[in-house]
């Protein structure tokens, strides 16, 4: 079935449940929490054409500059480690470039915008408008946390990066700003002038070489920096032929979602086609064979990637039954949720994946479901989804409060199986830059410090000599950018030519009830399918089990 089936506003029963969804969703909002984060938008994503990585050499340096001595020589580095074959530039990190002993010369000076022989300015825009306060009340400050936690916990990390990353000479300088963009209004296509006016103050005001404002980031704002010379690392994450295109200005850490549209077909277009629903809530679903339906909002970017997943399933013959697009709009979301999930139960769908989905549009879904009395599985496409973030607290707390337990415990998602704290590097970071204390961690810490992480990456990679175009270029900078160490909080990375994204594995995984998170030490957490296996991207569906349940813990 092609993409692009409207939700239909004349459907009688979305109509009906709409006003009881209203009424949950109104009991909700009068819980204010004063949350200044913007959530929605936030694509988690997937894909179809396998990357392949090859080993390449450092990029040359220009002729004045001083040559860096080859990662992984003997020596000390800038921060004091010895350096040697297989050490990494932070000995604790499965993600770090390969040691390189401590550099000391010439890096040129002012080699691009935001560029200086003593500093790189790193943006960060603070997007809060009273417009978005009711949507943020919907997801309470220990579940995402607060403007100043996530100023404060990227600081942090910057000061562990500044003195373990070979940065010839520079230290990373943080400037965050109020923008005037308006977050909705970017995501659904409008806004336009304000991110440019966003992205001149980025380069006339802050003099910025790169921004990183994590999901307060939009398509329409990293695109206005991108006219400015500024390089972008956005969470709202696009096909890869999208950052192809658009490079040396766009980068992610992925997985972008045309690699993630592949993961998901090999996972339900071939390992789970056939196989009955048992994650379903509803027993009579339960005893049904997999049917697919697809909810994603009505924009380029999620329609891009809707498409992606339909023609990924189809590619194993097990195509999508109904296609449902709404528009991201705060007024009608609960009329749109009860048409979506109206369109859903009727195409007698078991299994409804919501594409491109942010952490707040699930709860206006489940809500709709629930006093439809529909309880499907629920297919999560969305970071929040993956152990990167504290999903964990949202689900076993806020569905919970909103009165559908009962359908959070029918979620499945790729990403990665979370990690225990204590042996999160993420942790560690935050500790040495903070002064000794995790005071003030920004709950979805994970998101901040993953780009952060590969930002330095590319940094260190890049050489003295650094522009967009070398950060960019260091991505096939494998001598320097080794493949990922296992045991790290975000799966394999591997980097290489051609390569759009770090992201190499992933896992399904499965939100139980009774299962105790490694992120806030509550009940309810995800865990991994399979017996815990972990898949490659690049190895598409050969290593996933075809046609058999994926055994996921209860």
């Amino acid at each position: 079935m092609a993409l692009g089936v409207e939700i239909g506003s004349d459907d009688a029963p979305a109509r009906r449940d709409a006003s009881l969804v209203g009424a949950r969703v109104r009991a909700l909002l009068r819980r204010r929490y004063p949350l200044a984060l913007a959530l929605v938008g936030l694509v988690a994503l997937l894909l179809i054409v396998p990357e392949r990585s090859a080993t390449v050499a450092a990029v040359p340096t220009p002729k004045g500059m001083t040559v860096p001595t080859a990662p992984g020589s003997r020596g000390t580095s800038v921060a004091g480690v010895a350096c040697g074959p297989g050490v990494r530039q932070i000995p604790w990190s499965s993600y770090a470039p390969i040691c390189q002993p401590a550099w000391h010369g010439d890096n040129g000076g002012a080699t691009a915008p935001g560029v200086t022989a003593t500093t790189i300015t790193l943006t960060y825009r603070l997007a809060s408008t009273d417009e978005l306060q009711e949507l943020y009340a919907l997801v309470p400050p220990s579940v995402v946390g607060t403007n100043d936690e996530a100023v404060h916990t990227m600081q942090a990390y910057i000061n562990t990066f500044n003195k373990y990353f070979e940065l010839y000479g520079r230290k990373v300088v943080l400037k965050p700003y109020t923008g005037e963009g308006n977050f909705i209004d970017e995501v659904t296509g409008s806004g336009l002038a304000e991110a440019q006016s966003d992205a001149l103050t980025v380069t006339s005001n802050l003099h910025g070489f790169a921004d990183m404002s994590l999901i307060d980031s939009t398509v329409t704002y990293t695109q206005s920096l991108q006219d400015h010379g500024v390089a972008a690392f956005g969470s709202y994450l696009q096909d890869a032929d999208w950052y192809r295109t658009l490079a040396p200005y766009e980068e992610t850490v992925g997985p972008n979602c045309t690699k993630g549209a592949a993961a998901i077909g090999a996972v339900l277009g071939n390992g789970l086609s056939g196989t009955r629903a048992v994650y379903a809530g509803d027993p009579t679903l339960r005893s049904e064979n997999r049917v697919y339906g697809i909810i994603y909002p009505d924009n380029s970017t999620a329609t891009t990637c809707a498409r992606l997943i339909e023609s990924a399933l189809a590619a194993h013959h097990h195509a999508s039954a109904v296609n449902v697009s709404f528009t991201f709009d705060p007024a009608t979301l609960i009329q749109s949720s009860a048409n979506a999930v109206a369109q859903m139960r009727s195409h007698r769908v078991t299994t409804v994946i919501c594409a491109s989905c942010d952490p707040v549009t699930p709860i206006f879904l489940f809500i709709a479901a629930h006093a439809d009395g529909y309880r499907p599985e629920w297919f999560l496409q969305s970071y929040f989804a993956g152990g990167t973030s504290n999903l964990d607290n949202f689900v076993a707390n806020e569905l919970a409060e909103a009165g559908t337990p009962d359908e959070a415990e029918g979620i499945l998602t790729l990403g990665n199986a979370p990690v225990a704290r204590s042996r999160q590097e993420a942790v560690e970071a935050y500790h040495l830059g903070n002064g000794g204390s995790t005071a003030n961690l920004l709950p979805t810490y994970l998101l901040a410090y993953e780009p952060l992480l590969d930002f330095f990456n590319l940094l260190q990679a890049a050489g003295p000599d650094l522009t967009a175009h070398t950060l960019h270029a260091a991505m096939a900078n494998t001598t320097s950018l080794a493949p990922s160490a296992a045991g790290g909080e975000f799966g394999g990375w591997a980097y290489g030519a051609g390569v759009v994204d770090p992201s190499a594995t992933y896992s399904l995984l499965h939100w139980s009830p009774d299962a105790v998170s490694t992120l806030d030490g509550k009940k309810g957490a995800m865990v991994a399918c399979y017996g815990g296996r972990v898949f490659t991207y690049a190895d598409g569906a050969a290593p996933v089990p075809a046609h058999s349940e994926p055994g996921c813990p209860p």
